[in-house]
């Protein structure tokens, strides 16, 4: 306890000097935290923690010196942090949602093949179907070998520029932007998976025909293996240029900060 009062003591002195590293660092932590490859819950916490600071020292001997640390109080230390962290959510879940786009395809791909009730342990806290893992760890995957980590912690080095270190948000445009990329991720995520809806519209409309033309034939003992075999050999003619096309999707968000904050 004694060793915890003199460590309150000695932040307290010396606020301006702490409070600022404790603001990049909310920003920095929780941008690692969601972003894909280095946030996914099977890297060690321990990991994504020293990736933050390592990122959070290096940031700190540019970005400190830009506030006005001689007149923070408490309550503006607070908001400070606040802010920070709220542009280190925006950061990182301009990327995350690229990855919920591919959870979300996955699943819809797994409805239209019949696989919807298989469910198993992925990438994520949730159980995901088979689709949705294989599509999330080959997009991760992929986005790792091209580096595009890499460019993401580019992008929000230099977003310090475009959101300064204690400025605060323009809440109608940041809400308008977040809902566009989730209406746009989402209808992105439809058209991927369109050609396996198709194919599943056209199934359910054969076995409408078969089971009026046939009653006493099992519809279903016939139609759920072929269009889960049919599934799956559209499955290998697609999946790279889903994965292509999501690839391309990606790469759009690297410019989608500037004109968020005013």
């Amino acid at each position: 306890m004694d060793a915890l009062s003199q460590l309150a003591e000695l932040i307290l002195e010396n606020a301006e000097f702490v409070v600022p590293v404790i603001a990049i660092f909310s920003r920095v932590s929780l941008f690692v935290f969601m972003l894909p490859g280095l946030g996914e819950v099977n890297i060690p916490v321990r990991v994504r923690l020293s990736v933050a600071f390592l990122l959070t020292w290096m940031l700190v001997p540019m970005i400190a010196p830009t506030i006005d640390a001689q007149s923070l109080t408490l309550a503006n230390s607070t908001l400070l942090i606040l802010k920070e962290s709220f542009y280190g959510f925006l950061l990182g879940f301009a990327f995350r949602v690229m990855v919920f786009g591919l959870q979300i395809t996955g699943s819809i791909i797994s409805q239209s093949m019949s696989l919807s009730q298989i469910f198993g342990e992925g990438i994520t806290t949730e159980p995901n179907t088979t689709m949705s893992t294989l599509f999330m760890l080959a997009g991760i995957t992929l986005a790792i070998t091209m580096d595009l980590h890499i460019m993401a912690i580019g992008v929000f080095v230099g977003s310090f520029e475009t959101f300064p270190l204690g400025t605060s948000p323009a809440g109608d445009e940041t809400a308008y932007w977040v809902a566009q990329r989730f209406a746009g991720v989402f209808s992105f995520s439809l058209a991927l998976a369109l050609p396996f809806m198709i194919l599943n519209f056209v199934y359910n409309l054969i076995l409408g025909f078969l089971n009026r033309a046939m009653p006493q034939l099992m519809v279903s003992f016939v139609g759920m293996p072929a269009i889960t075999g049919a599934g799956i050999f559209l499955l290998v003619l697609s999946a790279g240029s889903i994965l292509m096309l999501w690839m391309s999707e990606y790469n759009s968000a690297f410019s989608e900060f500037p004109g968020i904050i005013p």
